[in-house]
């Protein structure tokens, strides 16, 4: 390729980029939502990313590769090698969710003229959820707000149009051939993985107040609180206290709710990133050994698992992890013993049975081809797994969340349908 052409492309692909930004998403755009929704699927390296060409121009996408002879950016579905000689730098863009997070922290709640464009912002980058809770809010302050009808009439026109590319991506997709290793692995349309709703359920249970991730807290959500739970002493009870109220920090919201034990509305609270304890479960346990060692085709990952059947694809993902960890956590060997002791973590048979068996309180099971994961007591996986429990919240809630654990065909078992407990504990 000359370098008249490439540098035709690369400006072809910059404008690209500032259009995707620009327009307003409509009815063109459906093929970029639909890759968007697909975001948490994304290798761990996928970043969204500005790379900013040594002649000023900018190409904004999502950054496949960065490698000291070239990058790869993906603009839409298209993929494209730009040589580092042509470019400036590579700026990393913070996770969406964060961005929106920050953005709407220095919007006050009346100003419906920037809240309008935050709203094109979140349609533009797929966040149709949080974009309907804005126009919700908006058309509270003001119900008759001609561009806020017309943003919500758009906003279900691009929902409409995701469901169905979504039907058409399900429709067209061909079988891949299938490896003898893949035969025996769980696919992510045969294992029942935990839903986003059920993943950010259980990530507000987990939340240390005194170290909380960032979340969102809705308007919506607080009135909301203010109206089941008015004449409680919590609760401000006149019009200059609840404006105060607004005013507060997300985790000082939640803290009402925890003592309110206003459980109804935990799904309402948006919880952009893992706690300490669930991001030490997922790099730390889920990652490290527990996919690795014990969840391969081999043992408690494929169809001769037994009634302990793990996850093994995608163990850095928020689902993969989550769902494993409340595998975890429903998986008894008995009455009262439960496969995670938080009593006295380091006796929980989840890490015994991964010690030699004459090093262990309780022997991992004669099966062919087992291999302790732990050299002993002392090894660093163990006691970084022993601190895992040991960080997780107490009392221990139950999660009021229907989550059946799968059971390989082997085993012949079939799962019962059970109605979610109550849950316990503070929270």
């Amino acid at each position: 390729m000359n370098v008249r052409s490439n540098t035709l492309r690369l400006t072809i692909l910059a404008f690209v980029g500032a259009l995707g930004l620009l327009a307003a998403a409509s009815t063109a755009p459906a093929q970029r939502d639909a890759d968007r929704t697909r975001d948490a699927a994304r290798p761990q390296q996928e970043r969204d990313a500005v790379v900013v060409l040594v002649g000023g121009q900018r190409v904004r996408g999502v950054l496949v590769s960065d490698t000291p002879e070239e990058v790869i950016i993906r603009v839409g579905a298209i993929e494209t090698k730009i040589k580092r000689a042509e470019i400036e730098r590579v700026v990393i863009q913070r996770p969406i969710r964060e961005r929106y997070a920050a953005m709407r922290a220095v919007i006050d709640d009346e100003d419906v003229d920037r809240l309008l464009q935050l709203v094109s912002w979140l349609r533009l980058n797929g966040l149709y959820s949080d974009a309907r809770n804005e126009l919700d809010h908006i058309l509270e302050v003001e119900p008759s707000n001609g561009e806020a009808i017309r943003q919500s009439a758009l906003l279900d026109q691009q929902i409409a149009l995701r469901a169905k590319e979504q039907d058409r991506d399900l429709s067209t997709r061909q079988p891949t051939e299938k490896t003898s290793q893949d035969v025996n692995r769980p696919k992510p349309g045969d294992f029942p993985l935990l839903s986003d709703e059920q993943v950010n359920l259980i990530k507000v249970y987990e939340i240390n107040l005194d170290d909380p991730p960032r979340l969102i807290i809705n308007r919506k959500t607080v009135e909301q609180m203010f109206k089941t739970y008015a004449g409680d002493s919590l609760i401000p009870s006149t019009r200059e206290g609840r404006a105060m109220f607004h005013r507060r920090e997300p985790v000082e919201i939640l803290e009402t709710m925890f003592k309110l034990r206003a459980r109804e509305l935990y799904p309402e609270v948006h919880v952009l990133s893992l706690s300490d304890s669930l991001k030490s479960f997922r790099d730390e346990v889920n990652k490290t050994w527990l996919v690795n060692r014990c969840a391969t085709t081999r043992c408690h990952g494929g169809e001769q698992a037994g009634k302990l059947f793990l996850y093994n694809r995608s163990p850095t993902a928020e689902r993969s992890a989550l769902t494993n960890l409340i595998i975890l956590e429903k998986f008894s060997l008995g009455p009262d013993r439960p496969l995670i002791d938080y009593a006295n973590p380091a006796h929980s048979p989840l890490l015994q049975m991964g010690l030699a068996r004459h090093e262990s309180v309780m022997p991992h099971p004669d099966v062919k081809g087992w291999r302790p994961v732990f050299r002993s007591v002392e090894d660093r996986r163990y006691q970084q797994a022993v601190e895992w429990i040991r960080s997780m919240h107490r009392p221990r809630p139950e999660y009021p969340i229907e989550y059946d654990p799968p059971q390989p065909s082997a085993s012949g078992a079939k799962n019962k349908n059970t109605e979610p407990d109550q849950p316990r504990g503070d929270r």
